[in-house]
């Protein structure tokens, strides 16, 4: 019998395999006290009612995996994604991200697209009122209302968690520039806003600047930090997974021959966090509640 260890890792939603750093499932049921006179002895009862399933990923973004390849042999080293299979690419489920050997030879029955490179901070860009805005980091946090969906259909000892509205903010912070004005100073209005990390991942919309903090050191810069809500629906182009929607989801710990050690349901992400700054690279994380049963399998391989 195996540990399981990190790197046999892999996280699929809606059908396809995803990178991630780290995956955190966490299962909380409720307890009701239900002591009374047939409680034996000095002791305290409880029943066990409903359990609520939930995890927490947290990832490195990504640009838009490449154009899909059907001919030629793949390049040894570089990461694909499986989009058809047939004999060349039969130890591979569709979806799923592996790292070619340079043999594999593609054809109209086995074919991929290549993962696309790592988002970093060092094209990362903001506009305000249709003016360029130098920053140092950048922010983006979206949460949605969480309402309980739980009824007499939900099955087994499952919750259901529903989705109302997201509060979306963006957090940033600049070197203050000695000729331009703030961001903010009084009465705030809504104006256009463009957040992006490259030119293919981005968020475009309406937003107005809520606050305004100022450090000012004698031995270093002036920084100024600010928050910004988004007003409405702002328009995510290859801005994580999306959010607030129901899909298919599989937690994979370890392969089997027979069987996986895996998790696997439907779930919503409700709320998503990205941060970058101009030296580092973009990271997200996801808050993901389960609805409904989860099925939890063992590793078998005969």
């Amino acid at each position: 019998m195996g540990k399981v260890v990190g790197k046999d890792l892999e996280f699929w939603f809606d059908g396809i395999e995803h990178p991630v750093v780290s995956v955190s499932p966490a299962t909380e049921f409720d307890t009701e006290d239900t002591t009374d006179t047939a409680t034996p002895g000095d002791g305290k009862d409880f029943e066990v009612i409903r359990g609520a399933r939930s995890f927490n990923i947290e990832a490195i973004m990504y640009e838009p995996a490449g154009a899909e390849i059907n001919t030629g042999t793949l390049v040894a080293g570089v990461r694909y994604r499986v989009t058809a299979k047939d004999t060349v690419l039969a130890a591979y489920d569709v979806g799923q991200l592996f790292e070619a050997a340079g043999t594999e030879v593609m054809s109209a029955t086995d074919k991929v697209v290549p993962l696309g490179a790592k988002v970093t901070g060092k094209a990362m860009s903001f506009e305000f009122d249709s003016s360029p805005y130098p920053v140092r980091e950048l922010g983006f946090n979206l949460a949605y209302d969480e309402l309980d969906g739980t009824d007499s259909e939900t099955t087994g000892d499952a919750k259901e968690t529903e989705v109302s509205r997201a509060e979306r903010e963006t957090t940033l912070s600049a070197i203050m520039r000695d000729e331009d004005a703030d961001l903010l100073s009084s009465n705030p209005t809504a104006e256009d806003v463009a957040l992006e990390l490259s030119a293919t991942t981005k968020v475009e919309g309406t937003a107005i600047v809520t606050t305004k903090n100022i450090t000012n050191p004698t031995t270093g810069f002036a920084e100024v930090n600010y928050s910004l809500k988004w007003k409405g629906v702002p328009t995510e182009t290859n801005f994580g997974l999306a959010a607030g929607v129901q899909k298919a989801f599989k937690l994979i710990f370890k392969r089997g021959v027979v069987t996986n050690k895996e998790y696997t349901g439907n779930a919503v992400i409700t709320a998503k966090s990205v941060s970058c700054n101009v030296s580092g690279v973009a990271r997200i994380t996801y808050t993901v509640r389960v609805n409904g049963a989860q099925t939890e399998n063992v590793k078998t391989d005969a």
